[in-house]
């Protein structure tokens, strides 16, 4: 298989991406690229910049990456590559992802819910990406994602037979449940019809479509979705 992107900041849930990833990398060789995005350091000076650039890791941090090497060790198939990325813009994220063969990007809890500005323009702009995004919830560890649920929006033209197109191909689950029209119900109201179909199904994946929206200097990356804490796959819907 291509290769795997993990925006992060080195929060204990980067852990469950790297395994989530070596998952479904289905034991075929695969990378898996870390990437600690900063701001460009606001300076004229050459040396300055350089400073800027070489920013320490908490002790905390280091354990996390210590931790996901020794996975990635284990795994015997997956390697491990640390990506410092200065700046973003939507040329830039196209780039980056063509040139590491991006298949996957994962999205950590953490990550989307960051308020740095360069972390959130981040997740905006890879979303406005052709790239299958894959967001965990916080016990995503515990989900083998074999079995999935379409979360169909009104306005979309995808049924679940055009789905398979924009699924990865290392990607095993079923598609067992189909939920239309649930952009006009109430949040709660949706978690609680829905949450029968989500237990009797034994549902460990949610499947939903996006489009590229306009990107906001403040934005808070929240889904209505993630009321159901679970992993949710992300396809891009390609507006005709």
């Amino acid at each position: 298989m291509k290769n795997i992107l993990i925006p992060s900041t080195l929060e204990p849930d980067t852990i469950n991406a790297v395994k989530i990833a070596i998952q479904q990398s289905k034991g075929k060789k695969c990378t898996l690229f870390l990437v600690l995005a900063e701001e460009i350091p606001d300076t004229h000076s050459s040396a300055t910049f350089l400073r800027s650039m070489k920013s320490e890791m908490t002790v905390s941090q280091k354990k996390v990456l210590e931790y996901c090497r020794e996975l990635i060790t284990i795994s015997q198939n997956c390697t491990l590559k640390i990506h410092y990325q200065y700046g973003i813009s939507a040329p830039l994220m196209r780039n980056l992802i063509q040139h590491l063969e991006i298949e996957l990007a994962i999205l950590t809890p953490s990550y989307r819910k960051t308020e740095r500005k360069i972390h959130n323009q981040f997740v905006q702009i890879l979303n406005n990406c052709k790239c299958p995004i894959l967001h965990l919830s916080s016990n995503c560890e515990e989900y083998d994602l074999t079995k999935a649920m379409y979360l169909k929006q009104s306005k979309s033209k995808l049924q679940p037979e055009d789905l398979q197109e924009l699924i990865p191909n290392h990607f095993d689950f079923k598609i067992v449940s189909l939920a239309t029209d649930f952009n006009d119900q109430n949040p709660e109201d949706l978690k609680s019809s829905l949450n029968e179909a989500i237990v009797k199904n034994k549902i460990d994946l949610l499947i939903e479509t996006r489009k590229p929206k306009k990107i906001k200097l403040k934005n808070k990356n929240t889904n209505t979705n993630e009321n159901f804490d679970l992993p949710i796959l992300s396809l891009y819907e390609r507006v005709l």
